[in-house]
Order: structure tokens, then C-alpha cells, then sequence
């Protein structure tokens, strides 16, 4: 059985319609999806500096989520880098560290997994509405396997 020969025009309109599918696609993965690069080694030993994280662009977090978070005003990184990646250590209404008050609404308390790091000790607690994501993934380099940074559940 020999198969049906198309026209050019109709397989020119098929690879024009996987072409513009593929793109489509491919903006609608960058619009929820970015990479960000770890600078520095304030999420040590969980991230290290050079490492590479997927993040997930949303405003649901929640207590534990690895987030990456505008440089606050204030104390800045030596080499001012615009994104930093922290841990969500409270949400809004949960007790802030150190005894400081509740974390106000739209708020979230961060901390580096470093205990030298620049984090809400420092900068009090940042604004969720200006968080980019939650990172979920660390990607694979130098040999590491890429690792999910999602916290296990509990099975109650």
C-alpha cells in the first residue's frame, strides 16, 4: 500500500502549524518557568555558589519553600546581586525568629540555610508580592544530579 502523497502546500502549512505550536509552547514554559543562578553561599549546604535552580513563578508559599526574592533596601550584597535564594522560615501571621512580632499580611520571614547569611535577621521581612518563585529544582552540573528541592510530606 502506497501512502497518499500531499501537496507542498499542505505540508509547508503543517510544519508552519508545528513550528508556531513548538514557539507557543515554548513561551508559555518561560512565562511559568526561568533559571536563576546561585551567587554566593548563603544556602550552603543545600545549594552551592554556581548552582543552577528551576524556579516555578507564583505567590503560593509556603513554610520551607526555597524562594528567590528581590535584593531588599538595605544591607546589600558585595556584588549587588539582584535576586537572592532563601528559605521561607515564616509565612503572614506565623511568629517571626528571635521573638520579633507576627510576620504581617502579603509578608514572608526568609532565612539561608547558612547561618552567615544575609537574610531576614538582617533585612526584616520582604513583601511575597516581590518574591519571582519557588525554587523546585536544582539542575544538574560538574557531575551532580539534578536534585528536587521540594520538601518531603508528611503521611499522617
Amino acid at each position: 500500500m502506497n501512502p497518499i502523497p500531499l501537496p507542498a502546500a499542505a505540508l509547508a502549512v503543517g510544519a508552519a502549524g508545528v513550528l508556531a505550536g513548538a514557539a507557543a509552547c515554548a513561551l508559555a514554559l518561560r512565562r511559568a518557568f526561568v533559571l536563576v543562578t546561585v551567587e554566593g553561599g548563603s544556602m550552603e549546604p543545600t545549594l552551592l555558589d554556581g548552582d543552577r535552580v528551576l524556579v516555578r513563578r507564583t505567590r503560593a508559599f509556603r513554610r520551607g519553600d526555597v524562594v528567590v526574592i528581590p535584593v531588599p533596601d538595605g544591607p546589600r550584597a558585595p556584588r549587588e546581586v539582584p535576586w537572592l535564594v532563601k528559605r521561607v522560615s515564616a509565612i503572614a501571621g506565623d511568629p517571626a525568629a528571635d521573638g520579633c512580632p507576627a510576620v504581617p499580611s502579603g509578608h514572608l520571614a526568609v532565612l539561608g540555610d547558612n547561618p552567615r547569611s544575609l537574610d531576614s535577621r538582617a533585612f526584616g521581612t520582604v513583601p511575597s508580592r516581590t518574591a519571582l518563585g519557588v525554587a523546585i529544582r536544582r539542575m544538574a552540573r560538574d557531575g551532580r544530579p539534578a536534585q528536587s528541592l521540594n520538601r518531603p510530606r508528611r503521611i499522617a
